[in-house]
Order: C-alpha cells, then sequence, then structure tokens
C-alpha cells in the first residue's frame, strides 16, 4: 500500500508541475502576431513615377532600383527591388524578403528613405548621369509612398 501512495504523491507532484508550465506554451492571444506577420505587416509599398522633364532621358532598358536607406545608418541599402524604364510608373514593395543581408532586415531599421534610381550601366552604385528621386522619411510599415524620380547626378 506504501508504493501505491507514493506512486499517487509522485503522479501529483509531476502533473502540478505540467501544469504549471502550460501557460508558456499556450496558443499566443489574438492580438499577438506570428513573426512573419510582424515582418509583413513592416513592408513599405509605394509607387515610382518619373518627372515629365526627365520622361524623354535614358531608354526603356535602363535598369531601375527602388531601395530603402536608413536615415542615420551606412549609406548600403536595407532593401532593394529591381525592374527597368518601361515599368515605370513602378508599384514596389520592400519588406524582409528584398533585405539586402539576412542580418540587416527592414523590420529591425528605423526611419528610413525611399530612393528611386535609374541606372544606365546597370550598377547600383550611384554614377554620373543617373536619374533619381527621394522619397520624405517614412518608417517601415508605411504605405502609399510616392517617389518621383525629379534629378539627374551632376
Amino acid at each position: 500500500m506504501v508504493g501505491k501512495h507514493w506512486l499517487r504523491c509522485g503522479l501529483l507532484v509531476c502533473c502540478v508541475l505540467l501544469a504549471a508550465t502550460l501557460p508558456a506554451y499556450a496558443e499566443p492571444a489574438e492580438s499577438t502576431k506570428p513573426i512573419g506577420q510582424v515582418a509583413q505587416s513592416l513592408a513599405i509599398s509605394g509607387t515610382v513615377t518619373m518627372a515629365p522633364s526627365l520622361a524623354s532621358k535614358g531608354s526603356a532598358t535602363d535598369t531601375l532600383f527602388v531601395f530603402a536607406r536608413e536615415m542615420n545608418g551606412p549609406p548600403m541599402p536595407v532593401a532593394i527591388v529591381r525592374a527597368t524604364k518601361k515599368d515605370l510608373p513602378f508599384t514596389f514593395r520592400l519588406d524582409d524578403s528584398t533585405s539586402m543581408m539576412p542580418s540587416r532586415k527592414l523590420s529591425d531599421v528605423g526611419m528610413v528613405v525611399i530612393v528611386a534610381r535609374i541606372s544606365k550601366s546597370g550598377q547600383a552604385m550611384p554614377q554620373s548621369g543617373d536619374l533619381e528621386g527621394m522619397s520624405q522619411p517614412v518608417k517601415p510599415g508605411a504605405g502609399g509612398i510616392t517617389v518621383v524620380i525629379d534629378h539627374e547626378r551632376p
């Protein structure tokens, strides 16, 4: 009889310990978003257009780069997409899937500017003669951003 009593006590202690750990494994509350949804909600989207005064410059096959650059960080883009001039007006979406490095994601940064650049050479590095435009500072999660390519790099 004594053995059965100790077995029941041991089972009871195990059940109490298991119950105590359940909140750590409970389903997230409805207000909590899974990580993937948080990153997607921190996407930046909008449209790139070209100023009429520059419309005749460049060719339809020139490369269009649209990227997010940190306001107070290195000049290297955080996220980037590529298209061509013939795609203008171009609808863009920048998010963690368009980040250049896994260790530096759009969802991890603060204020950014969105830069649109038409490159004759196809190189992402700015060069003289490239056509550019820039947004006002925005936070990841912003939508409806408009970037107008409105000047030529000297």
